[in-house]
């Protein structure tokens, strides 16, 4: 349901949470570099792991294997002539361990979707249809050409601390980088202040964006956490607004989303913006 948003993305660089979710909305927007964002350790982990990955690939095929079934000894072997950082990680015998556990055996409570991820999808009722890299030769190419040129980071930083979210903010003006799409998914679903606390962030990220870049998440579909719903805002729209608005238009749409089990792709939502 986010492609429509996603193609109307100004092609700057992909900020988002969570693990697969992020490689995802850059390969689909074509994103010119990816910052992966999240509170979790195992997230950036995994992150960078799959970074190393890209990078060391020669194909789709070796990525795959490379992967899911690749040995320790040939990550380490494949480590050579990659980036300091990303030879680091693809040798360290830690790496492949974590993994192995956490994303080949499927064990990480903290995403529990890398079964399906790893299986092809066939229809569009399948899981990630028309969104999975690990299948597609061209959303495939995209993130491996990114992991080569070293246009992958990835930073622990948790949404709710102001001056973290400042501290990165400065960091990607100092890299000259061009906001695109800031993913949050549903942090604002957070029960109670989720919805102040993006208001918050987006605030404050709106400073650095320019008016194309999009502020983007997800809210269950009739409040369910089944099938999710995408909507989002251009900074265009942000930019001059208050806090209390932009919390507001946050709580319309989660509302409207909520309310309903149509799938929604929601961009600037008139029903939200003029309020």
């Amino acid at each position: 349901m986010g492609l429509p948003i996603y193609r109307k993305s100004n092609h700057g660089v992909y900020v988002s949470v969570g693990s697969e979710r992020s490689f995802m909305g850059a390969a689909l927007s074509s994103a010119n570099g990816l910052f992966v964002i999240d509170y979790d350790p195992q997230t950036i982990r995994f992150a960078n792991i799959n970074r190393a990955l890209l990078a060391a690939s020669t194909d789709r095929a070796d990525y795959l294997n490379l992967r899911l079934s690749a040995s320790p000894e040939l990550w380490r072997q494949r480590s050579e002539g990659l980036a300091a950082e990303d030879k680091e990680t693809l040798s360290n015998p830690d790496s492949w361990t974590f993994w192995d556990k956490k994303v080949r055996k499927n064990q990480a409570a903290w995403d529990n979707a890398f079964g399906h991820f790893h299986t092809a999808p066939k229809s569009p009722s399948d899981p990630f249809f028309a969104s999975n890299y690990l299948f597609d030769d061209r959303l495939y190419s995209h993130l491996s050409q990114l992991a080569k040129r070293s246009r992958i980071w990835g930073l622990q930083l948790d949404l709710r601390h102001e001056n973290e979210v400042r501290s990165f903010c400065e960091e990607l003006k100092s890299k000259g980088l061009t906001l695109g799409v800031i993913d949050t998914s549903d942090v604002p679903n957070a029960s109670g202040t989720g919805a102040r606390v993006a208001a918050q962030y987006v605030k404050l990220m709106s400073q650095y964006a320019p008016d194309s870049a999009i502020f983007l998440n997800t809210a269950p579909t009739g409040g369910q956490g089944v099938h999710w719903s995408y909507f989002g805002f251009s900074n265009g729209k942000i930019r001059a607004r208050d806090l209390t608005t932009i919390q507001r238009w946050y709580e319309i749409e989660m509302k409207k989303i909520s309310s309903t089990n149509q799938l929604h792709s929601l961009l600037d939502d008139p029903d939200a913006i003029r309020h």
